[in-house]
């Protein structure tokens, strides 16, 4: 197990931290050490088996955590949030390393985390907890564009996907703020002037010309960061939505 907090001996250097557990089972010497200098080798930390945990940064006291668990060779690892405590530069290295360390040992990992990046990222399937029920289980892809209900699919992606109040009407299309729009295709379950939930995500919305089928918005904020631009908008409704904005058109 890989712990948020690293939960390293103080008084230990990193070679002792690493050997710890092996010792604790009574393993023999020259393994210990074969095992310490794998482990070492494989996360890079070759050059810091002498120092202790305080003259370490934050990203090398982690990798000496995850060597801890390499050594005892387990079936499988838990990361429990292993990066909470790092700043964002050092989190996107870290995050590299483990896709990297699952790709060398092929363990299954168990990761636990908060952060939508570090599970879409890294994960093979995600499984979504809500308040500890299951509400999905699926590949990233499965479970960005096929969420089986609103947590998932406002939990997944940033920024969060729009949620907007609609009426369905005959022939396929739908009443939103009082502007009518063809569905690009039927939905089941549904009769006339039902209301529903429209879930639409920032990527999908287009920032276009006048057209009698567009829906009017009123821009309150803008944000520009590049190559994008998220345009936070009102429907005529009052309901806020966000839309991502690519073709570098001021605001």
């Amino acid at each position: 197990m890989v712990f948020q907090s690293y939960a390293l001996y103080p008084h230990m250097n990193v070679r002792e931290n690493l050997s710890f557990g092996l010792e604790m089972a009574k393993t023999p010497r020259d393994e210990i050490e074969r095992q310490v200098q794998a482990a070492a080798q494989i996360l890079k930390i070759e050059p810091l088996l002498d120092r202790r945990p305080g003259q370490l940064s934050g990203g090398q006291r982690q990798r000496v955590a995850i060597g801890r668990a390499i050594v005892r060779k387990p079936l499988a690892f838990l990361f429990d949030e292993p990066l909470s405590n790092l700043d964002a530069e050092l989190r996107v290295s870290m995050r590299i390393e483990i896709a990297r360390l699952h790709r060398e040992l092929g363990n299954t990992m168990i990761y636990v985390t908060h952060d939508q990046t570090e599970a879409m990222t890294l994960a093979d399937r995600i499984v979504v907890l809500k308040d500890g029920v299951i509400e999905q289980v699926g590949t990233p892809r499965d479970v960005y564009e096929d969420p089986n209900n609103l947590f998932v699919a406002g939990f997944i992606g940033s920024p969060r996907m729009n949620f907007v109040d609609a009426v369905y009407l005959a022939g396929n299309r739908i009443d939103l703020a009082g502007t009518i729009i063809p569905l690009p295709q039927p939905l089941t379950g549904v009769t006339e002037g039902d209301s529903v939930k429209l879930g639409i995500r920032p990527e999908h919305l287009i920032v276009g010309d006048r057209r009698e089928d567009a829906l009017r918005v009123e821009i309150d904020f803008s944000e520009y960061l590049g190559s994008t631009r998220y345009l936070y908008c009102y429907l005529p409704g009052g309901e806020m939505v966000t839309v991502e904005q690519r073709d570098g058109r001021d605001f």
